[in-house]
């Protein structure tokens, strides 16, 4: 038996934990799966001991991201190698898949599936099983006494090849969620990798520049499946570059129209301008509200540094601001901050002024800023800067799980020496001024009364830019809970 845990995540609306599902799906019908979610299952330790006494599980596979699992994925590792030294705990996720020397080098983690692990895992479950070798197993890392092997890649798999997903492993109505775009809000991931190689992100260092996409016929009915079986009446996409070709997802759209199912998903700028005016239309049509952008910078330079790719430009992300005002989709633009620069003072004073002209134009756009956090990509640009001005990630699970590179996974208040706490400040000032003067319309928890005192807090200081020591906002926001885009879960 095989246990999968999905620990706790940081998002206010838990969903459906479909990293764990793939894994789950990859096994069925040969090994039998339990699976417990912290976002639900607690206290979580107390259930993997019974767990272990019920099922006999000899296998635990963990789903990890960067911050909030990595967090609780390390002390219940350690619990089960104390409680259960014979059980083998393998570790899956963007974290250890560019972090693998790192998780090796514990001694609680005993495998790591790099990327993918669809055809990985079967293959190292049946190797244990059988107890054969596992050193061609490729995608898997391992110790091989005290050396740390790291098998070549595997390839990518195709998302019209995967396996249904077992959802009658799980409770699904508990993942129905309401949010800004529904009463019952689900997930879904129709797409893998991304064909651009952008110098931050973890998927441009995983897939190195792979994409490919599910048939938009079986997409859309993938999402209509789920509104007959669970009564969903909008989806959040989480692929990573959902928008990559207009006829797929204009042939989605088409299903999609007069089914009463909003969606939103994650786009580049320059590839939706390319769209015309007929399939944006059949996308407002088909309930497309919201599109999340990697508008990243207000600097050309910075985004050829960024690796970028395409054809963005900072003006790209201003057109496509208002292009979209005539066809009632808002751009949710998302920022990076604080990268490696000898200007760092000059370049958060220009990306404030970008955003301000953003917001000028299409006062609807979400703005979603973070602070640039390096991502291990020994090919990119940003990474090998960072090396250059002295950052260096942690050795160790223990020094991951501190609390100064617990707040650099949430790309808050990075450990990057270039940034010095006046440039934290400037931009979280700024954020809380910004938060104030347009609260989120992704919060549907924040009512008018309450919209309206933040307005009135945020809209002075925001329009005469007077950003300091913005202590009222802050505390209106804590009073009234309010939750920003990338907290409530989009």
């Amino acid at each position: 038996m095989i246990l999968l845990i999905n620990p706790q995540s940081a998002r206010r609306n838990f969903r459906f934990p479909l990293s764990i599902l793939a894994i789950a799906a990859s096994v069925e019908g040969k090994y039998d799966t339990h699976i417990l979610d912290e976002n639900f299952d607690k206290p979580l330790e107390q259930l993997i001991e019974k767990a272990v006494r019920e099922y006999g599980i000899k296998y635990v596979g963990f789903t990890v991201m960067p911050g909030p699992q990595l967090q609780r994925a390390v002390p219940l590792s350690k619990y089960i190698r104390q409680r259960f030294p014979d059980i083998k705990i393998i570790w899956g996720g963007y974290f250890p898949t560019l972090h693998s020397r790192a998780a090796l080098r514990s001694d609680y983690v005993d495998y790591v599936v790099r990327g993918q692990g669809d055809i990985c895992f079967p293959k190292l479950i049946d190797a244990l099983e059988h107890r054969q070798p596992v050193d061609t197993i490729e995608s898997l890392s391992w110790k091989n006494g005290s050396e740390i092997v790291n098998n070549s890649p595997g390839h990518t798999l195709d998302p019209n090849a995967l396996l249904p997903l077992p959802y009658h492993r799980i409770n699904v109505p508990r993942y129905l969620a309401r949010t800004a775009l529904g009463m019952r809000t689900s997930v879904h991931h129709s797409s893998v990798g991304c064909p651009f190689l952008c110098g931050f992100c973890a998927v441009a260092g995983i897939y190195q520049g792979r994409w490919m996409g599910r048939d938009p016929d079986m997409l859309a009915e993938d999402v209509l499946r789920q509104q007959r079986e669970w009564g969903i009446d909008s989806m959040l996409f989480y692929d990573n570059n959902f928008f990559m070709g207009e006829k797929r997802t204009a042939r989605f759209a088409e299903h999609l129209v007069g089914k009463n199912i909003s969606w939103w998903g994650e786009g580049r700028p320059d590839t939706v301008m390319h769209y015309s005016d007929e399939t944006l239309r059949l996308m407002r049509d088909g309930g497309c509200k919201i599109i999340f952008f990697g508008a990243e910078t207000s600097s050309t330079d910075m985004l050829d540094t960024m690796h970028k790719g395409g054809t963005q430009t900072p003006d790209t992300v201003l057109d496509l601001c208002e292009r979209f005002k005539q066809f009632d989709i808002v751009p949710e633009l998302s920022f990076i901050l604080g990268s490696p620069s000898d200007t760092m003072d000059k370049d958060i004073e220009r990306d404030i002024r970008f955003i301000r002209k953003a917001k000028e134009i299409n006062p609807r756009a979400e703005i979603i800023i973070y602070v640039y956090s390096p991502v291990f990509f020994d090919d990119a640009t940003m990474y090998q800067e960072a090396l250059q001005r002295g950052f260096h990630f942690p050795q160790t699970l223990d020094d991951w799980v501190s609390p100064q590179w617990a707040q650099f996974d949430m790309r808050k208040n990075p450990t990057t020496p270039w940034l010095k706490p006046h440039h934290i400040r400037r931009i979280k000032n700024f954020e809380a001024t910004l938060d104030g003067a347009f609260p989120t319309s992704t919060n549907y928890r924040i009512l008018p009364w309450q919209r309206r005192i933040l307005k009135a807090l945020g809209g002075w200081r925001y329009k005469v830019q007077l950003y300091d020591a913005p202590y009222e906002i802050r505390i209106a926001k804590k009073m009234l809970r309010y939750l920003q885009p990338q907290q409530e879960g989009f």
